[in-house]
């Protein structure tokens, strides 16, 4: 059995939030064709980088720079790395940006959802740092990411944004998808109710608001409809309305909290994800294993995620509230193709999301390059 060295910034067991979970069972699929070693590398970013690029941004208005990236700490994360890197056969990293300072001597391969650029688009805006510091981490990333033996990634989408903005070959680019982290159930127990469901961390980002004055509308035709509401507080007039249920946060870690999520996404009849910001939300594959469809945005990886009309609905980004109202009001209405999409659901999460798939793939395409360790590039 070959050995591998498997590097992340997060700690090996932690589940909690979609990052660790995603880190957690992917290292879990390599332990079953490879010897493997974790080690954690996450040195502490600097705090007074971290408050002058603050201070620049927030109260002069004037751009910063990338701190958490700094040349610095990119140099700490590579001499970390050369310290321990020692005989193994392959390399494996889960993410791509800290690790652009560490030049493995085997064949290296990285996981992640999006590249650096990626996520710079997605989370911030342009002004906000100074340009050619956000040039300097693409380029050293560019750089790092030709030199592996493969690149995987967590959506189609993501695979297709890393090649568009860094003409990596897309031989090199895998999407291998990635699975939820709740127990899967084996059937679907939903009983009829109009539940909808929004999980989510900030509740505004997450288009909860949008969400919110949707349910307001749909509430004067169906008076069954309820609102449930998982994670950061939505606000007091949104907790105070008739019909909303909220929860606060619920970790899977706690056996109760496990059973009340697992009962809420069982009885729900759509999960609501009608995001502002995002990449390759976990809650839709959670919520699609229990047949629950979503609606959502053709945006991001969500297209990867959702089968629009057939496993869920996915609505140009952002919608109206009235659009949003619009689409669950049919699928209250009818039933007959609202069942199907349940069914669906079901079926195309237990098959195209399942961990075991996934490490099966991810498997397969490292162990024939060891055969050949040249880089393909």
């Amino acid at each position: 059995m070959k050995t591998l060295l498997y590097i992340s910034p997060l700690p090996q067991d932690s589940q909690t939030g979609g990052a660790n979970a995603v880190n957690y069972h992917i290292y879990k699929q390599l332990q079953k064709k490879f010897n493997c070693t974790y080690v954690q590398i996450n040195p502490k970013e600097s705090k007074l980088g971290k408050w002058r690029s603050q201070f620049l941004r927030k109260i002069l208005r004037r751009p910063g720079r990338f701190n958490f990236y700094s040349k610095k700490r990119l140099r700490q994360i590579g001499k970390q790395f050369d310290a321990i890197q020692g005989h193994y056969d392959i390399v494996f990293f889960r993410g791509f940006t800290p690790w652009v300072a560490c030049q493995p001597s085997v064949p290296y391969f990285a996981y992640n959802d999006v590249h650096f650029l990626q996520f710079f688009k997605n989370t911030f805006s342009y002004n906000e740092f100074i340009k050619h510091d956000i040039e300097r981490i693409c380029l050293e990333e560019k750089k790092w990411l030709i030199k592996a033996e493969k690149l995987f990634f967590e959506s189609q989408w993501g695979a297709n944004q890393c090649h568009d903005d860094y003409a990596i070959k897309v031989v090199k680019l895998k999407s291998i998808g990635r699975g939820g982290n709740i127990p899967i159930p084996k059937k679907d127990t939903y009983s009829g109710s109009l539940n909808l469901v929004i999980i989510a961390n900030n509740f505004y980002q997450k288009g909860g608001d949008l969400v919110f004055e949707a349910f307001k509308l749909l509430k004067q035709n169906h008076k069954t409809l309820q609102l449930h509401i998982i994670g950061g507080h939505p606000g007091q007039n949104v907790e105070e309305t008739k019909g909303v249920v909220y929860h606060g946060f619920l970790y899977k870690e706690r056996h109760e909290d496990l059973l009340k999520l697992e009962s809420i996404l069982a009885q729900a009849f759509l999960l609501m994800h009608v995001t502002r910001e995002d990449t390759n939300p976990l809650v839709i594959t959670e919520a699609g294993y229990f047949g629950c469809p979503a609606v959502s945005v053709n945006h991001f990886a969500i297209p990867d995620l959702i089968r629009n009309y057939k496993t869920g609905v996915l609505l140009e980004y952002l919608p109206t509230p009235q659009h949003i109202a619009e689409v669950v009001s049919t699928l209250i209405s009818d039933k007959t193709t609202y069942q199907a999409m349940r069914s669906a659901t079901w079926l195309y999460n237990h098959r195209t999301f399942s961990w075991d798939t996934i490490g099966n793939f991810l498997n397969q395409h490292i162990l024939p390059k060891q055969q050949n360790t040249r880089n393909l590039n």
